[in-house]
């Protein structure tokens, strides 16, 4: 006999009859998991029943992680990208395996994963036999990966708590700013037109607009107002520990965007053509609510963050533009407004920024460059002002 008990707040026991003991009271395996609702809580039934009937099951307090590793692997197929899998099962092989692969998963603890992140700080760190130490973001890699297969022991009933939500995530060193010329910016341009229509509308839209990776994977067609030509901005989407949708910002501020009249055509034109394909389709996230993703594919799925830097270095191999980062166009949208003499109030409200002394730390040197240039304007009218005066005399 088996069957489901409703815990509260989308969490359900799973309940399976092994048998009885010897005074006839039922002998039950149990595993508590989170599901949209009490259908899907039934499928999860019939697969943990199977897994007891057929003697596969093991017992929380008694799978290692090593033992858990198949499932996390099965786990992450649909959620992750293959070449993000790779990676990750690569650091699992060669990291994370060898050293805490016979631990338990119910005793592994927080101070486990702060020790493993500080062992990768050490010298001699590195797999391929060269000298110096890990990189920060190599680092980080790493934890997201222990990270990633504790929060699949979660989801799937294993362990209550991830340990690894105790420990900060490795910093990543600050990356150089660096950004497109008016040239560099206009070539870009230009060779958007040999790509799909959804990607030259996505990389018009970062340039113009300023927007991050995650909030141009999060815009929903209810933030754009053609008419009235403005998008707002007031989700974001993250795929650092899986595809998340949060309700808000990077910086916790919404922020209402005007948007120029080619970019308000653009997509004008690609919700046409969505529509003609029958392609917005809704898509029920964790908030189990409906939403119509602009950058979606033909289930309404949104669109990957970090599969955006990825086609994005393809395109710039691809046509032999300089190669700069994603996030370095939000750069470079501030820099071609700072070189138009746009007021700093009015970037600073269109990248979302916290206050404008954000705005200024890290755009100061343009900032600079612009008001040297501006100085041209003085020298050229105190110029012709003293001609004239000579010429009067």
């Amino acid at each position: 006999m088996s069957y489901v008990e409703s815990r509260g707040k989308g969490k359900y026991r799973l309940n399976v009859t092994i048998g009885t003991d010897e005074k006839g009271y039922a002998i039950r395996e149990r595993k508590t998991v989170q599901a949209k609702n009490i259908t899907e809580a039934r499928k999860m039934l019939s697969v943990f029943e199977a897994e007891v009937n057929s003697g596969h099951y093991l017992k929380p307090t008694d799978i290692t992680l090593k033992q858990f590793h198949p499932k996390w692997v099965e786990y992450i197929k649909g959620v992750q990208t293959p070449a993000t899998r790779a990676s990750n099962e690569q650091i699992m092989d060669n990291r994370i395996l060898p050293k805490y692969g016979h631990v338990k998963l119910s005793t592994l603890k927080p101070m486990h994963i702060f020790n493993f992140v500080n062992d990768l700080k050490k010298d001699g760190r590195r797999l391929d036999g060269k000298k110096g130490k890990l990189s920060a973001s190599t680092i980080r890699n790493c934890y997201k990966t222990f990270h990633s297969v504790l929060q699949s022991a979660v989801d799937l009933g294993v362990i209550k708590e991830n340990p690894a939500d105790s420990v900060k995530a490795p910093k990543l060193g600050k990356s150089k700013t660096d950004v497109y010329t008016k040239e560099e910016t206009a070539l870009m341009i230009e060779q958007l037109d040999h790509v799909p229509f959804r990607w030259k509308l996505l990389i018009i839209l970062a340039f113009t607009v300023g927007a991050r990776e995650g909030e141009i994977a999060a815009l929903e067609w209810k933030h754009i107002d053609t008419k009235n030509q403005t998008i707002r901005i007031e989700q974001s989407l993250s795929d650092e520990f899986g595809l998340h949708l949060k309700d808000t910002t990077k910086t916790d501020r919404d922020r209402m965007v005007k948007i120029p009249t080619a970019l308000s055509d653009l997509l004008d034109q690609y919700h046409k053509q969505k529509t003609k394909d029958k392609n917005i389709v809704p898509y029920t996230f964790e908030d189990d609510m409906e939403h119509l993703f602009i950058f979606s594919n033909l289930e309404g799925k949104p669109i990957r963050p970090d599969s955006i830097s990825q086609w994005w270095r393809r395109f710039t191999n691809k046509y032999k533009l300089r190669h700069i980062r994603f996030h370095d166009l939000r750069h470079t949208s501030a820099t071609f407004l700072i070189n138009e003499n746009v007021q700093s109030k009015i970037i600073s409200g269109r990248l979302g920024h916290s206050n404008i002394q954000t705005t200024m730390n890290v755009y100061g040197h343009f900032l600079e460059e612009a008001d040297e240039g501006a100085v041209e304007y003085f020298d050229k009218f105190l110029e012709k002002k003293k001609e004239t005066q000579e010429k009067q005399s």
